[in-house]
Order: C-alpha cells, then sequence, then structure tokens
C-alpha cells in the first residue's frame, strides 16, 4: 500500500484529537466564560499529548490503548478490505488473503516484495525464521510469496467459522491478535505506533 493510504488511520485519530481540541477551545469545559475575560487555568496541561504530525502546536488527549473494536472501528474506515475483495462479495478467498498481504509488504508498490520490506514485515508480523527468498534474486514475486505465506497457516487460522472465506471481522481479529504482543486484549500505545507510524 501506498505510504498516503497507511497514514489513513493515523490521520483519522488526528483528525478527531482535533475536533476535540477545537470543542475544548469553544466551549472551555461548559464553563461560562464572559467576552473579554481572561481564563487563568491552563487547557492544556504538560501531561497530553503534542500532535506534530499536522504542524498544530496545542496539546490534546489520544487514547492510550485500543482493543479489538476500536481497532475494527479503525480499519474499517478505511478501504483497504473493500480494495483486497476483488470479486465484491465481502469475503476474502485464499487467493485475495494472500494478495493483501502482497500488497501490504509491498510498501513501494512495484509488485515485487525486496528484502528490506520482507525484513520489516517479518518482524511487524512475528514470521521469524521463515524461507521466504529462495531464488536468492533479492525480492519476492508473488509466486514465491504464496509458497512462504501459506506457512504462516493464518488463513485457516483465522476462519473462525469455517467457511473458507475471511471476513473483515475475522481479518481483524487475526491481525490484532497478532500485534496485542502482551496478549493483554487490548493495544497500547507502543504496539499500536509500531503499525501505524
Amino acid at each position: 500500500m501506498k505510504k498516503r493510504e497507511m497514514s489513513i488511520l493515523k490521520r483519522v485519530r488526528n483528525g478527531f484529537c482535533l475536533f476535540l481540541l477545537a470543542g475544548m477551545a469553544a466551549c472551555y469545559g461548559g464553563r461560562k466564560v464572559a467576552e473579554g475575560d481572561v481564563v487563568d487555568e491552563d487547557l492544556f496541561p504538560a501531561d497530553r499529548m503534542t500532535v506534530t504530525d499536522l504542524g498544530v502546536t496545542e496539546k490534546v488527549a489520544v487514547a492510550d490503548t485500543w482493543d479489538e473494536v476500536d481497532f475494527f472501528t479503525d480499519f474499517t474506515s478505511t478501504t483497504y478490505y473493500e480494495d483486497w475483495d476483488v470479486d465484491g462479495d465481502n469475503f476474502l478467498n485464499e487467493d485475495e488473503f494472500v494478495a493483501s498481504f502482497f500488497q501490504l509488504w509491498d510498501t513501494d508498490n512495484d509488485g515485487m516484495i525486496e528484502d528490506i520490506e520482507l525484513n520489516r514485515a517479518v518482524a511487524d508480523f512475528g514470521l521469524g525464521g521463515a524461507a521466504w527468498e529462495t531464488d536468492g534474486d533479492g525480492y519476492l514475486e508473488m509466486a514465491d510469496f504464496e509458497i512462504g505465506f501459506a506457512d504462516t497457516g493464518w488463513y485457516d487460522a483465522w476462519d473462525k467459522d469455517d467457511d473458507n472465506q475471511i471476513s473483515v471481522r475475522e481479518y481483524t481479529a487475526g491481525v490484532f491478535q497478532l500485534w496485542d504482543k502482551n496478549n493483554d486484549k487490548t493495544l497500547d500505545e507502543t504496539e499500536y505506533r509500531r503499525y501505524f507510524h
């Protein structure tokens, strides 16, 4: 996926934060302030996060954790799943499922996964020890990728209802489980930002 598309979730989150900031500034927490009065209270205490990605210097609060529902909501606000669902049936068959990961991991969109892209994906998705690139040319084409990806077993494991297709809920649950490194049923700031940066 293009870097621009990868940052959609970040933009949604930052947009929400800016919305909250505007609301706080407009309402000042529901307290009445007469026009022209000076407010002595700090609206933006130092324990809040600064959003610098959009050039904003005001302090805003952001979520510290994402549960599976939050993650599902963030993911479905993108068009990733619809883009991968080539036949338009609202499910991913095995070919579409494999192609979705190929597209995610091919970060420069050149139709092949170079060693640097593969190394990043292996680290991000916990795939240590897999022999993906076997012909020594320094990149994976789709045929090589399909062989290595089959060894993950994700398609069968994520297909919870055994209907031989992956729903968007099954897909997000599978990714969430992979990324929840400490198995606490939430993605903390570190786990979440590792993938959405």
